[in-house]
């Protein structure tokens, strides 16, 4: 898993363009970048926005695969455990 994390540090932001205005618009780390058109083509983090999404081009793309912390065994157990009854203790009062 701590590969992973290191192998997405080191990718590179996300660049689109936008039709309506021809300016490419490149990711910054903890800031949205906007093109300033009508269209409003903005990147914040991993997410795309703009008024209309069919006007902007990927240039690049890449893909995360997130994986559960459990295997497949102990996701088991752990369906198996939420079926259990759970026992009601009566304790006598005095």
């Amino acid at each position: 898993m701590n590969e992973e994390k290191v192998r997405m540090l080191k990718m590179e932001p996300i660049r689109v363009r936008c039709r309506s205005c021809g300016k490419e618009v490149k990711a910054a780390a903890g800031k949205s970048v906007c093109c300033g058109c009508d269209n409003m083509t903005t990147i914040k983090g991993d997410v795309i926005s703009a008024v209309d999404l069919g006007q902007v081009i990927m240039l690049n793309t890449y893909s995360v695969n997130e994986r559960s912390g459990l295997s497949l065994e102990q996701i088991e157990w752990q369906e198996e455990r939420s079926k259990r009854k759970i026992r009601k203790l009566d304790f006598e009062v005095r």
